[in-house]
């Protein structure tokens, strides 16, 4: 099986520490055709200057272009972002999207949402995500819906279905892809969630996902993908998706 981690951070993202071509190495070991560098950018609300936490991207895209020419003829390197979506700069953020030649586009959410609850936490959270897969267009797999719960602590997600509901019917009527994201796994609330999620998002018709581990190290690259993939596979799901130049690729699983 060779699936590849559409999810991971290394030190060209703020919170990692691990160089890129620690990554590149492992993948090349384990026989991978891809790998796929998702650094984080995460525009502020600086009318000034509102690219100032951007100015990192040519330097993102300049490393991951030596890459490619470094190991052209054992995998191949491809160049992925992942916006924070943040509504006080969603222009911005568009405008970004289109500035440079992405393989893959991750939209995800990272704020702390309102509310005294977990449970009004977590629906203010998804709210927001509904808006901005409504909205936001150019991106191409919409990643780690239960990323709050990390934080906030576990909840039951079939209180959030009519929430849930409303995300995953957005991604489907745009074919966008629904990200599976492994970083908790296989703990097993978040192995529940990652159940319920793909219960849900395959009763409403959904086919089209990526599987990431949200790594910023080696040890957890490709973190728990056999658990994962073999509860994917319970739903009728035979294949993840990769992106190159905007185009999703199967891959068989």
């Amino acid at each position: 099986m060779n699936v590849f981690d559409c999810h991971l951070h290394s030190d060209m993202s703020p919170d990692s520490r691990e160089d890129m071509e620690n990554y590149i190495k492992l993948a090349v070991e384990n026989g991978d055709k891809y790998f796929l560098t998702t650094e984080h950018a995460n525009i502020i609300d600086d009318k000034e200057n509102p690219y100032r936490h951007m100015i990192d991207i040519e330097i993102i895209k300049a490393k991951t272009d030596r890459m490619r020419q470094k190991y052209a003829d054992k995998i191949e390197v491809l160049f992925g972002i992942e916006i924070g979506w943040n509504k006080a700069v969603h222009d911005f953020e568009i405008e970004f999207s289109h500035r440079y030649p992405f393989d893959m586009i991750i939209l995800a959410l990272h704020g702390r949402p309102a509310g005294d609850t977990v449970d009004q936490r977590f629906d203010d959270y998804l709210a927001q995500c509904c808006v901005a897969a409504a909205t936001f267009g150019n991106y191409d797999t919409f990643a780690h819906v239960d990323y709050v719960l990390r934080y906030i602590g576990h909840t039951d997600l079939s209180k959030h279905r009519e929430r849930l509901t409303q995300l995953f019917q957005i991604l489907i009527s745009q074919d966008k892809a629904l990200e599976i994201n492994t970083k908790q796994a296989p703990d097993p609330q978040a192995m529940e969630r990652i159940d319920y999620i793909l219960s849900l998002y395959t009763q409403l018709g959904g086919k089209k996902l990526t599987i990431g581990s949200d790594a910023h190290s080696v040890p957890v690259y490709k973190n728990a993908f056999d658990e994962v993939i073999e509860l994917i596979k319970k739903y009728g799901i035979n294949q993840v998706y990769v992106y190159k130049q905007r185009k999703a690729i199967a891959i068989s699983i």
